[in-house]
């Protein structure tokens, strides 16, 4: 055989392979959740279960997608920010998505269970 010949594969090479790739899965899961909720680039998750939303309180930079997800087992929920004047509708499964654009500190209820609460503060 000359030059260029194939022995099969290498074990030494597989193992650096899975290596970097395990360091790499490792450091973004890092990144991920955090305390201001699930976030993945431009995005926080918030969720709607057990009559309340976790996390209640969130901060983000201007441009954050923020998505309610709903997993109240079917229980209606709609989700208001007065001061934007933002009124998501009744629902009670799926998502809805809402991009906070301007600086401040937004308070989020849901008009059917008043101590549904939570604040979502741009920076």
């Amino acid at each position: 055989m000359t030059g260029t010949e194939s022995a099969g594969p290498r074990p030494g090479r597989t193992a650096a392979v899975l290596l970097g790739a395990a360091a790499l899965v490792t450091g973004f899961t890092g990144c991920s959740p955090d305390q201001d909720g699930n976030r993945d680039g431009n995005q926080t998750r918030i969720t709607v279960r057990n009559v309340a939303f976790a996390p209640e309180d969130v901060t983000v930079p201007a441009g954050t997608d923020v998505g309610w997800y709903y997993e109240d087992g079917g229980t209606f929920h709609d989700i208001l920010i007065e001061e934007l004047g933002v009124d998501a509708g009744f629902r009670r499964e799926g998502d809805w998505h809402y991009t906070f654009d301007i600086p401040g500190t937004y308070r989020v209820t849901c008009s059917i269970h008043p101590t549904m609460t939570g604040t979502v503060t741009v920076t």
